[in-house]
Parts: C-alpha cells; structure tokens; sequence
C-alpha cells in the first residue's frame, strides 16, 4: 500500500507528499477528555508531511493554558504555524499548519463577512520542498462557518485569495459543506478535490457525510494516488483525512 512508503520520494524529479487534514477540536476526544498525546499519535500513525489542523488552542483556560500548536510540533517533530481567528477563553483559538518541510512564510487571512457568528479565516504557508530544483509549493489551511450566508462570503474571500501566485497550491480543511453543495461545485471549476473517486481509484472517502477536504488548483501539475478517510471515531469528533500525492 502507498501509505506505507516513506514519507517523502523524490524520484525522475517527481515528489511524494502525504497530506493530513484534522479538525481536533482542541484535543478534546469523544470521551470528553482533552488528550493532546492521543491528538499526536493519531497524526504520526499516518507520517504526513503537510497537516491543516482546525479548532487549536493557545494558552486557554479550558486547555489549561497550554500551547497546543507548540506541543504538537514538538511532538511530532515538524515546524508549525498557527493563525488565530479568536480571542478564547483568555488565551487564542485557531489553525495550525504542520510541515515536514521548512515553513518560509506564513500569513493569516481574516474571511469577510465584516459582520460573522465567529470570525473564520484562511491560514497560508510557503513550504520549501528539499529537492535539488528548490521547489515551493503554498499549503492554506481553513475552517469555515455553518451558516450558509456567511459561507458564501467565506468562499468569496478564499477564491480571491488563492487565485494569486503561480506556485503550486493546496487547500484543506473543513468547509462544512457537503459534496453536492452549489459552493463546493462552485470551487471545483478551478480546483480538484483529492478524493474525487475519477482521480485514482484508490480513492476510499466517506462520500455521504463528507465536509473535511483536501483540494489542490487543477492547473497544478499534482496527481492524486491515494486518499482516505482514517476510521479513527475516538480521537475528536471529525475523522482525519489523507491523502498521497506526487507532483
């Protein structure tokens, strides 16, 4: 199985990059007990290069002022970026992006509406690839709302600003949205969505309740060849998602 690979290849000038997305819900498991190790080891199970992590906590009460993007990097051994979208509980709440690979930038995009529920954003990082052309390569990581006026807005503002560059690009998170969503077909007009069954057979996404997703621009010169839904029902109240491409 590809997943069993190592974490990165570099082969003929192609790169393999293994991609996690995972709502944690601040560490905070289906037992009711907030266990970042447990959040850790459901990540490093799969060896991912790249992760988006949603609902992270910083130095909050209800995580006991710890530094969760912190400890995780720390964990994991990986460099990380967070992105706050909210004051919490006195301390922040947001997203992280994880990375095997060098983070050379990062930068934190507030999403319109001005007036939100919660305000959301879009988190996005310039990742150097080590490879002998130098490759970069921008990763985003989002978290958008469950109302539907406010999400129009939201994917408004993402477009927009993910249409600039011409590095290559990925985007995940969880956009509360399911497959068939008008917004969602909407974004599929430029961007490909890693679990899209007609990309590589070895596709095995939870289709019917999907709302976490991996998309990568379609011009990009990615190909998908894996993706899954990890069957991890303990750990948080979302599944994790992965997938493995090479470009």
């Amino acid at each position: 199985m590809i997943a069993d690979k190592l974490a990165w290849a570099e082969s003929d000038s192609q790169i393999i990059l293994r991609v996690m997305c995972f709502n944690i819900r601040h560490g905070r498991g289906m037992d009711n007990v907030v266990d970042l190790a447990r959040t850790a080891n459901a990540i490093r199970a799969w060896n991912p290069d790249l992760v988006a992590v949603q609902e992270v906590d910083r130095n909050t009460r209800r995580t006991n002022q710890t530094d969760q993007p912190k400890i995780l990097a720390e964990k994991l051994g990986m460099h990380y970026t967070f992105g706050k979208t909210i004051d919490h509980q006195g301390g922040d709440y947001g997203l992280l992006i994880l990375s095997r690979f060098p983070i050379l930038e990062s930068e934190m995009v507030l999403l319109p509406p001005k007036e939100q529920q919660e305000q959301r954003g879009v988190q996005i990082a310039r990742i150097g690839i080590p490879d002998a052309n130098g490759k970069i390569i921008r990763f985003a990581n989002t978290h958008l709302t469950t109302q539907r006026g406010e999400r129009e807005s939201q994917f408004a503002g993402i477009k927009a600003v993910l249409s600039k560059g011409e590095e290559p690009m990925i985007i995940a998170g969880d956009f509360n949205a399911r497959p068939d969503n008008p917004l969602i077909i909407s974004l599929l007009e430029n961007w490909k969505d890693a679990a899209d069954p007609a990309l590589q057979k070895n596709v095995t996404p939870d289709q019917s309740r999907r709302i976490d997703y991996i998309f990568f621009r379609a011009k990009d010169p990615f190909k998908v060849l894996e993706s899954r839904t990890i069957d991890d029902t303990m750990t948080s109240d979302h599944k994790p998602i992965f997938s493995i491409l090479s470009f």
